[in-house]
């Protein structure tokens, strides 16, 4: 199960660089249309930005609070009431992007 995990982890990890990408180039594709309108339109961008914004939110905190947590056990700051702190800022920031996937959805 721990591999799993560990994979499952790593695989967000890998998944960060393409979703940053495509956040920075629709975010300035939003911003500045003008240079980028023969590339990506400023509604295509909106519209691309939103989508993969909650699934980039997934991914980093799939990936980063494990880290977090083994980076401050190891400075032993790591205890069960660490553990329920980022399992509730988790939560709440998977129960954000899921409230933005749907409220896009309509």
């Amino acid at each position: 199960m721990r591999l799993l995990w560990r994979r499952f982890q790593r695989t967000a990890a890998w998944l960060l660089i393409p979703l940053l990408l495509l956040q920075f180039l629709t975010g300035y594709a939003m911003i500045h249309w003008r240079l980028f309108s023969g590339i990506l339109g400023r509604a295509t961008a909106f519209r691309i930005h939103s989508i993969i914004q909650p699934i980039t939110l997934a991914a980093f905190v799939i990936h980063g609070f494990p880290w977090i947590r083994r980076a401050l056990a190891k400075r032993r700051i790591a205890g069960r009431w660490l553990d329920g702190a980022l399992a509730a800022v988790g939560a709440g920031l998977g129960l954000v992007a899921f409230g933005s996937y749907l409220t896009l959805q309509g």
